[in-house]
């Protein structure tokens, strides 16, 4: 079991550098969905240059199958095909706005990994692929047609695998005020075993590393705590900015260049090596997935979830909001 949760959790983390989540933000912040068009597009699955029309629930269990672990509780589950059928129909809206005319979507098209059918028993192993199917299946269709709103908008509910403690402000993370994106806690998160990373340099092995994206380092060995210092910190300690020297960079930038679980993270000198402390996996915006397992084994639901992940948000079920 901890094998499989590992392997999926793998497909599961969202970047740290988020450029597609930010254009969708930017482009549009009123998304909205007419019901009785739910029918009214096609998505397909491209594969070495063929297409497969997929049905829209098949399509929702590639996007859960491929964005949350398998083996966790199935109201974490169904929390996730609420926000994967959001997200598809959120994107579909945005690009349907662009371009009225476009009725056919490739899953590449809409934002979120998709594990098509086929691979799924590859993926998990023949021993867990009919319990794992039949789970996700059931999140799938227990919460059928039912999406989440922010003032009768459609929201765009970005997730993350694993917090610090707390999710961020989007505000803060990316620059844009969404209001249903605010600061929650999420204590449960501290007691998974990808809350904490601890990796040790040899400085010089640090400076070459950074040196390979940023050609006028001017960091030697001896000033390197002197020279590379965190300068900025958002509201839950993720870093915004560090100096490298002259140069000054995200810490999403910082994060990404060394493979870092993500931008939270301190540095310290230890014995001369350089440490680094990391919690959390992914940006921290939105619904931390662990977490929201952790509160499914503590008896919450997927709506209790939800709502508690996303700032006063609705669950609606479109095919009775007419």
């Amino acid at each position: 079991m901890k094998k499989i949760l590992i392997k999926t959790g793998i497909v599961s983390v969202l970047v740290l550098i988020v450029p597609f989540i930010l254009t969708l933000l930017i482009s549009s912040s009123d998304a909205k969905y007419n019901s009785f068009g739910i029918m009214d597009f096609e998505i397909y699955y491209e594969l070495n240059g063929s297409e497969e029309l997929l049905d829209f629930d098949e399509y929702l269990m590639g996007i859960v199958a491929a964005n949350m672990p398998a083996g966790y509780d199935i109201e974490a589950l169904k929390a996730q095909a609420v926000i994967a059928r959001t997200y598809a129909l959120y994107n579909i809206s945005l690009l349907s706005k662009d371009n009225p005319s476009k009725m056919r979507f490739a899953t590449s098209e809409l934002g979120l990994s998709y594990l098509s059918m086929a691979s799924m028993e590859q993926f998990w192993g023949s021993d867990e692929y009919v319990d794992y199917y039949t789970k996700i299946e059931n999140a799938v269709y227990a919460t059928v047609d039912e999406v989440l709103f922010y003032k009768k908008n459609l929201i765009l509910p970005v997730f993350f695998s694993t917090g610090s403690g707390y999710t961020r402000n989007a505000s803060e993370a990316w620059g844009i005020d969404i209001p249903y994106l605010s600061s929650v806690s999420s204590k449960q998160d501290v007691t998974s075993t990808n809350y904490l990373n601890i990796t040790e340099y040899l400085v010089s092995s640090l400076i070459s590393s950074l040196e390979k994206n940023y050609s006028d380092l001017n960091i030697t060995e001896e000033n390197f705590f002197e020279e590379v210092k965190v300068t900025e910190r958002d509201s839950v300690d993720y870093v915004t900015k560090i100096n490298l020297g002259s140069l000054t960079v995200s810490g999403e930038e910082f994060a990404k260049v060394l493979g870092l679980n993500s931008n939270h993270f301190y540095i310290e000198n230890y014995e001369g090596k350089a440490r680094i402390i990391c919690n959390g996996v992914g940006h921290g915006v939105g619904l931390s997935q662990y977490g929201a397992n952790a509160m499914a084994l503590e008896g919450y639901s997927y709506p209790e979830i939800l709502n508690h992940y996303y700032t006063d948000i609705e669950l609606v079920n479109i095919s009775s909001n007419d």
